[in-house]
């Protein structure tokens, strides 16, 4: 209940300070809004994943791959000078990551494939410096911290042996649903009583920064997500089981935009 209240409250702040800034852009004529679009390759920069043996086999292999995402949301430029802007945006931003190991069962292959997936609702606040090719065309560099708060997410873990998948666990985070392994043990999120915790704590903060070309009101480009903040939120005893590792955010964008 605590956490859900704390989230409630991030919710709140993050939509407020997005409503004062709308309000106090609309005194300025220079204000643009716009829509964006971005197609994302995410991780956790969990290289000690190593240490969490899926298979349970000595000699087993792990890689942790970039796991495809996406992010949509609004956006608003402030000048503030000709070649010094405020870039904000409010969006949607899946991040993740996708986890294979592979090793051997006696003389069977196995491979084992988990996927984390995390939603959040993302505030980046970014100084804009503009570099003015023309009275339309002009290269924007963007710089600053974005807060981001976690609305769902969930792990799905799979088994491919000889060429068959079998599902070995699925659960959801931050929805207080349970999960249940294909042995049908069973776990609930929310049960105080429960050593189970909900693995990711809901808030993340870290760096955006990035490039973009911007041509009459349409936008092209790149950036970066540096997620500071540990989300790493098992207890410390689950944590010395499989070795504790601090889990923080690393997303790549490419996107697109139109502003209005």
């Amino acid at each position: 209940m605590k956490k859900l209240l704390i989230s409630a409250l991030m919710l709140l702040a993050t939509l407020s300070a997005s409503a004062q800034l709308i309000s106090a852009a609309r005194d300025n004529d220079g204000v643009k809004f716009g829509v964006r679009g971005s197609f994302a390759l995410s991780n956790m920069n969990q290289e000690a994943n190593a240490s969490v043996n899926l298979l349970d086999v000595a000699g087993a292999s792990v890689t942790s791959k970039q796991l495809p995402a996406f992010a949509v949301g609004f956006a608003m430029n402030l000048p503030v000078l000709e070649s010094f802007h405020f870039n904000i945006e409010l969006k949607y931003a899946m991040k993740g990551q996708k986890t294979v190991q592979k090793g051997k069962l006696g003389t069977i292959n196995q491979e084992v494939v988990m996927l984390e997936r995390l939603g959040y609702l993302e505030l980046p606040i970014q100084p804009q410096f503009r570099l003015n090719f023309s009275e339309s065309s002009h290269l924007n560099v963007n710089v600053g911290p974005y807060l981001a708060l976690a609305l769902h997410g969930h792990v799905k873990t799979k088994n491919h042996v000889e060429g068959k998948d079998d599902e070995i666990s699925k659960f959801y985070t931050f929805t207080g649903k349970s999960f249940t392994r294909v042995d049908g043990e069973s776990r609930n999120w929310t049960d105080p009583d429960d050593n189970y915790k909900d693995p990711y704590s809901r808030l993340d903060v870290g760096l955006a920064f990035g490039v973009d070309y911007q041509i009459e009101n349409f936008h092209v480009g790149v950036s970066y997500d540096l997620g500071l903040k540990d989300i790493n939120a098992f207890a410390k005893d689950m944590n010395d089981e499989v070795g504790y590792t601090p889990i923080k955010n690393r997303t790549a964008l490419f996107t697109l935009g139109f502003d209005f």
